[in-house]
């Protein structure tokens, strides 16, 4: 089977059946952007990451609701043509080279299937029959969440209450994040049964909403993909990170810490990039803080070059930045986490003001 790789309605790379052939390398994908793309590169890397996990909530009754392989990421994909709300990349077979074309496809211009929001966020039966337009099939992470529509705009719905703390958090620190609502009340009743409203409540969890971030102009490059291709075209990722966006890269230090998210992945984090130009432009904001507020100490951090730990790595970073983490102490314990959890939000806080000052004090 021959494919084309897709940038909205411009091809990239042609997939044959031995190899595959690039069309324009400033567009591709990140992990793609090397001199010779292989068949493995595509169908291993590029596709392999973009296919819903089974490790991901209620991802099996996304599957079997639209008939789906569990097991290929190909099958997976090809049920959306591979696109996604997170960038503006899709595929098609050649035989579709004429009639198919990036508006038909597109997950940010077409209506997407409203019964396929409570598939994903509670695991109920999909009613709807047909073919559907739906992001559930190339939407990462493990947490349940569920994509719906109102009016021109697109929320990421989940099931998590740390995220309206950790967003409380970063509100009052001034940092860039993504904000989360909880979600209520009508709005919560259009996309979960009673019956799974009482579930929720019984787990003490709440149902939270983000706007996407993404766009048809700035699509989102994941830090891992970055890397795979700064490995690939010898440059020193985390000083190409530093040199495109220094502000939000040390934010993030300071944040993980004083929220011990013990779960900044190189998927979970990365750039804004210009769908015209494919060039990188800056860190997008903060997200995905599901494994915030750890009991666990002592974490090594995931986003530095050197074996630190968080707090090590906020305090490097603080010493440059001087958050004002007074700010954190005046505060009201927010809503999500419990009284244990927000006094070591406060004790890191104070901590890491004081070990900054004595830090300075030596130098």
């Amino acid at each position: 089977m021959s494919l084309y790789l897709m940038a909205k309605d411009l091809p990239v790379l042609e997939i044959g059946q031995g190899e595959c052939r690039i069309l324009n390398r400033e567009l591709l994908p990140f992990s793609l952007r090397k001199e010779k793309v292989a068949l493995e590169d595509f169908y291993g890397t590029w596709m392999n990451s973009r296919a819903l996990q089974l490790s991901r909530s209620n991802s099996k009754m996304i599957l079997n609701s639209m008939r789906v392989s569990q097991t290929n990421a190909y099958k997976i994909c090809q049920t959306c043509h591979g696109a996604s709300l997170s960038d503006m990349y899709w595929f098609k077979e050649k035989e579709e080279e004429k009639e198919l074309v990036w508006s038909e496809v597109s997950l940010f211009r077409n209506d997407i299937s409203r019964g396929m929001a409570s598939t994903a966020l509670v695991g109920d039966v999909l009613r709807e029959r047909g073919k559907i337009h739906t992001p559930e099939l190339t939407t990462q992470g493990v947490a349940a969440k569920a994509w719906v529509r109102k009016g021109q705009e697109l929320y990421l719905y989940k099931i998590g209450k740390k995220e309206l703390a950790a967003s409380a958090v970063l509100d009052t620190l001034g940092f860039a994040h993504v904000p989360y609502q909880k979600v209520e009340g009508e709005e919560l009743d259009r996309v979960v049964t009673a019956r799974r409203k009482e579930r929720i409540r019984a787990l003490d969890e709440r149902v939270v909403k983000c706007r996407l971030i993404a766009s048809e102009e700035h699509s989102m490059v994941s830090f891992e993909d970055f890397q795979i291709y700064c490995q690939e075209n010898g440059k020193n990722v985390f000083e190409e990170t530093l040199a495109l966006d220094r502000l939000h890269y040390l934010e993030m230090q300071i944040a993980d810490y004083i929220l011990n998210n013990i779960d900044r992945h190189g998927a979970n984090w990365g750039f804004f990039m210009d769908n015209e130009t494919g060039r990188l432009e800056k860190l997008y904001p903060l997200m995905d803080h599901d494994q915030a507020f750890s009991d666990v100490e002592g974490m090594r951090s995931q986003t530095t070059e050197q074996n630190l730990d968080l707090e090590t790595a906020a305090l490097l970073a603080q010493t440059e930045l001087h958050a004002d983490l007074g700010r954190i102490l005046q505060m009201a314990q927010p809503e999500g986490i419990s009284e244990k959890q927000w006094a070591q939000v406060q004790r890191r806080a104070a901590e890491l003001d004081e070990r900054c000052r004595i830090y300075e004090s030596e130098l």
